[in-house]
Parts: C-alpha cells; sequence; structure tokens
C-alpha cells in the first residue's frame, strides 16, 4: 500500500511548483445565498495518480487566521455519503436550517477558527468523478488508500501555504471507520517518509463524531438498550431479547444467524419504533406523505400508517446515511424526519455547479448519498486502530446522546473495553446562552490523549443540532483547554 502512496507522492511532488500557495484556479469568490466569501472559498478536484479517479473537494478557509489555524479535514458518513452535507448542513459559514428554504450565516461555523475542507469520498460519490468503475470497488481499506493519496495531494498541491499546520481528520457516523483508517496510513507514511528529510503532514489528532468504532456494541445493540431506557421498550420485550439474543455484530458485515424467535422480538422491537427519528430520538418524525422531508445523509422514503410500505421520494433514509443498519436488523424501516429538499435543488442548480468549477465527467445529479455504489466493510471495524494511535495523537470522541443510530450507550461500551485509565473523572460542561448557563454535555479524559465528549440533547449530527455545544466542545479540546 505504501509503495503506492509513494508513487502517489512523487508525482504531486513533480507538480507542486505549478500552484504555490493557494490554488486561484479553485477559488470560488461568489456563490448565491452566500454573500460573503472573503475568507477563501475553493472548489475543485484531486487526483489519484495512475487512475481516472478524481476527488471533488470544498475548502472554507479560517476566518481568523488562516496561516496558523489547524486544518481540520472532514469526512461524512455512509458509506457513499457526500461531505458537503457537512458543509451544508453542520459547520459550513452558512447552513441551511431544518426547514428552511435559503442558507443564512451560521455563527458557529467551524471556519471561525480553522481551515475547513470537507472531500466526497470515494470516488462516484457527490461530485467526485469515478469514470471507470471497476477502479470504484470499495473497501475500507482502499477507500482509506485514496483518502490518503487526496489528503497529501491536497497540501502538496493545492494548499502549499497550509503545509505546516496543525491536521486533524474528522467525521460522523461511517466516518468511524474513515477517520481511524486515515490516520493509520498517515502515521505509516510519516514514519516511513521523515528519516528521508522530505516533507510529512504536521498531523495533530482525530475527532469522530457519533462514529462506528465496534460492531460488538454499535447502532443495533445500543439503541434496542437506549431504546428501553428511554421508555421505549416494555419490560417483557426487553428481558426477552436482552436474556435470550445475542444482539453483537447484528449490524457488522457478515452477522450472525438470530434464531426465529430473536427475529420475532426484534421485529416487535421495530414496530414499536418505526415513527422514531432514529438520529434524534427527540426530534419530530413526518408521517404525511404529502411532505417530501429527508435526513442529513440518506434516502428519503415514505412509511404507511398500516404497512409501511415504502415507496422512494426525493430525500433519505437510514438505508442510505447508515446503510449498515439496512435489512439486518429492525432498523431497516425509517421514516423521513427532516426537511431537506432544498439542498438537493441548491447543489443541483447549474449556476452553482458553474461557479464551483463541477466536471462534467462527475454524476448529472448530485444526490446526499451514492445510489449505484459497491462498498464492503470489514467485520473488525476501527476499535483496533486506537491502541497504535494511543500516546501519539490526540483523539476526541463526541457523541449526541439523543442519536439511536450509534448511540452514546454503545460508544461507551467499546471506549470501557479499551480499559485505559480514566484521568479525568466525568463531568459536566456548560455554555451560556440567553437562559444563562446550560449543561452542553459530558466529559471524560482518558490516558493516552482520548477525551471522550456527549452533546447533550443532539442527535446523529451533533453539529447540526446542537450547533453551539458542540462548537464549544470542539474548539476548547483543539485548543487545549477544558470543555
Amino acid at each position: 500500500m505504501l509503495k503506492k502512496v509513494l508513487a502517489i507522492v512523487g508525482f504531486a511532488a513533480a507538480v507542486s511548483a505549478q500552484t504555490p500557495g493557494y490554488p486561484a484556479e479553485d477559488r470560488v469568490p461568489e456563490l448565491w445565498q452566500q454573500p460573503d466569501l472573503s475568507f477563501g472559498f475553493y472548489s475543485g478536484y484531486l487526483p489519484i495518480a495512475g487512475t481516472k479517479k478524481q476527488y471533488h473537494y470544498l475548502a472554507a478557509l479560517s476566518r481568523n487566521n488562516n496561516a496558523t489555524d489547524p486544518v481540520i479535514i472532514w469526512f461524512n458518513g455512509g458509506p457513499g455519503c457526500s461531505s458537503m452535507l457537512g458543509w451544508a448542513q453542520e459547520h459550513g459559514p452558512y447552513a441551511m436550517e431544518d426547514g428552511a428554504q435559503n442558507f443564512t450565516f451560521n455563527d458557529w461555523s467551524w471556519n471561525n477558527n480553522a481551515n475547513m475542507f470537507y472531500i466526497e469520498s470515494p470516488a462516484n460519490v457527490g461530485y467526485s468523478v469515478c469514470e471507470d468503475l471497476a477502479e470504484c470497488q470499495w473497501t475500507d481499506a482502499n477507500s482509506a488508500d485514496d483518502n490518503l493519496a487526496a489528503v497529501l495531494y491536497l497540501l502538496q498541491n493545492k494548499f502549499t501555504a497550509l503545509q505546516n499546520n496543525d491536521l486533524y481528520i474528522s467525521g460522523e457516523s461511517y466516518a468511524g471507520i474513515y477517520v481511524p483508517q486515515l490516520m493509520l496510513r498517515l502515521d505509516m507514511y510519516i514514519n516511513e517518509t521523515k528519516p528521508t528529510g522530505k516533507w510529512v503532514p504536521n498531523l495533530k489528532g482525530m475527532m469522530v463524531g457519533n462514529g462506528v468504532t465496534n460492531w460488538k456494541y454499535d447502532c443495533t445493540p445500543a439503541y434496542f438498550h437506549m431504546g428501553y431506557y428511554h421508555g421505549l421498550v416494555s419490560d417483557e420485550l426487553f428481558n426477552n431479547i436482552n436474556q435470550n439474543c445475542d444482539l453483537s455484530y447484528v449490524d457488522a458485515p457478515n452477522p450472525p444467524v438470530l434464531t426465529a424467535q430473536c427475529q420475532t422480538w426484534l421485529n416487535k422491537f421495530n414496530s414499536l419504533v418505526t415513527l422514531v427519528n432514529v438520529y434524534d430520538i427527540f426530534g419530530k418524525c413526518y408521517k404525511n406523505p404529502s411532505i417530501h422531508r429527508k435526513i442529513n445523509g440518506m434516502k428519503l422514503q415514505e412509511v404507511s400508517d398500516a404497512a409501511h410500505e415504502m415507496s422512494e421520494v426525493r430525500g433519505l433514509t437510514s438505508d442510505k446515511y447508515t446503510p449498515f443498519l439496512k435489512s439486518k436488523n429492525p432498523l431497516s424501516v425509517v421514516p423521513p424526519c427532516v426537511y431537506a429538499e432544498p439542498i438537493l435543488d441548491y447543489f443541483n442548480n447549474q449556476t452553482i455547479k458553474d461557479a464551483m468549477h463541477i466536471s462534467p465527467k462527475a454524476a448529472a445529479k448530485w444526490d446526499l448519498c451514492a445510489d449505484a455504489f459497491n462498498y464492503t466493510g470489514a467485520q473488525n471495524a476501527t476499535q483496533w486502530i486506537y491502541p497504535i494511535l494511543k500516546g501519539r495523537y490526540r483523539m476526541l470522541k463526541y457523541s449526541g446522546d439523543a442519536d439511536g443510530a450509534v448511540p452514546t450507550f454503545g460508544t461507551q461500551g467499546w471506549i470501557n473495553e479499551l480499559n485505559w485509565e480514566v484521568k479525568e473523572q466525568w463531568r459536566p460542561y456548560y455554555i451560556t446562552n440567553m437562559y444563562g448557563q446550560q449543561v452542553a454535555g459530558y466529559v471524560e479524559v482518558r490516558d493516552g490523549g482520548f477525551t471522550f465528549a456527549t452533546v447533550h440533547g443532539a442527535g446523529h449530527m451533533a453539529p447540526q443540532f446542537k450547533r453551539q455545544p458542540t462548537y464549544h466542545a470542539i474548539f476548547n479540546w483543539l485548543n487545549g483547554q477544558p470543555l
């Protein structure tokens, strides 16, 4: 793998002098509904040497000091969903709120104090280009190889002025796989390249929000317990499943075969939570079929009151943003919840596409998540990577505690399995808003540079649902300050 990467880096170094500092050809001076892009907004492509693949990226440079502020690379989940969702709905300089028709200024944009880069990964997601589908048969490993090549090209070709800034890799949902896998490859690249005296990234750490990490704990096993403790499941059903059914790994690429009785009980669980928004269990769920709605990163479907028959409309549900939940467990039917059709209209507007320099080789229609997408995940996920990185890179795991897709309960399970010493005991952290001081979440610090923080009341996409608390947690952590 590293031989391939070294060849790619050699190619990047050969052409880096062509675009020193910042890529003028990628600059986007103006966009509809986003009146001030003077901080530096960019959109372009990162070619993968030796292939026909090109990765589309967006960049929002820091409003503060781009010369010294950190570089943060962001990935959304799926696998197969566009990272432009993070820019458009979560922490971009302008964001489209749930139910809104237009972008508005985002007070809690992460580019207030960081250089933000959003990469649509893997190729054939969003406006990334995959001309040869034979090159786009994905696994956790080869998608990480491409992400490494894309990040190195970004810093060696496009943004050489930011080469030595602190670098953090971040993402949410299935990026719980993407991010540690990329960190591992960056670490290997740095260790092999640094002795040669050549440039290496100034890698500092990673941040993952509500990310899949260990199929033993994450997703359905955690959601079942979370549902019970939030009053969604009866004592009888909980005891039947908890005492007789092992839900470990039911969402993994190779799930166990459940008994017929366990499947019957799980179907009952499904019927109880069908109209609960799995991405924000306290949020609204709209079952009016005349309202076409979608949630950040999943294909939208309608659910009938009687039979829960599905008919696809414009949008997304968990079968796309979290496809690991699909057809393997009780979450295979999830109702539409959050209005976001204007996002589709915006990114498919030809004027916007032209302004963003979208390649004519990209998909004719941008979608939140790729339809034609071949991806095989690994059974062992990514918990095994954390001990390799321990003590050498800072690690922040944050978790919206109202998420049922990758619940806090499961995240705590695999963190405890690591058995790393607790350095700072579990405690609340606070923000101050118009109502005064409020609990923003809870934080615990472990040995080896590992911080775990909940975001109280946030769902699966914490920066979208709770902007200020998530911003507080991210940037206090980045600055080495207590949350």
